[in-house]
């Protein structure tokens, strides 16, 4: 990822944390890759981010706000499916981004992430419609407006 990707990206890594209690990052990657699982406010991570790699995480529907490129890393897509967990919502249908299982796979969607953008776009759509609906910078006028009308 580091030689194809490097000169424009920065992996930023906000892992599980027994994950990331355990996460050392070779001081060759150092450049490219920085740990900021211990950040406090991941919201802010969140503005700074160009694209998401999520695997199964609610982080989508907050970062879906963004309507930026979400990416979803399934290596484990059908163990997770039937034995691990499964899924509140019919997430093979609805996730708006393509799944993806190697690293290949990865550097490859973000080389053409214009291509993917418009190959989601209607479904990316559909979710911020059903899951991100009321979130439209506006709650604290609607709050204000109630308080102060009703």
């Amino acid at each position: 990822m580091k030689e194809e990707l490097g000169d424009e990206y920065i992996l930023l890594l906000r892992m599980h944390v027994v994950i990331s209690n355990n996460l050392s990052i070779p001081s060759e990657f150092e450049d490219f890759v920085i740990n900021v699982s211990n950040y406090s406010d991941i919201q802010e991570l969140y503005l700074i981010s160009d694209i998401l790699i999520t695997d199964y995480s609610s982080v989508m529907f907050d970062f879906a706000n963004t309507a930026r490129p979400i990416l979803y890393y399934t290596y484990d897509l059908e163990d997770y499916r039937d034995n691990i967990r499964g899924f509140y919502m019919d997430f093979e249908k609805e996730a708006p981004g393509p799944f993806l299982k190697t690293t290949e796979e990865i550097i490859d969607t973000i080389t053409n992430i214009d291509e993917i953008n418009m190959q989601y776009k209607e479904r990316y759509g559909l979710f911020r419609e059903k899951y991100c609906g009321i979130e439209d910078g506006k709650a604290t006028q609607r709050i204000v407006d109630k308080f102060f009308n009703d």
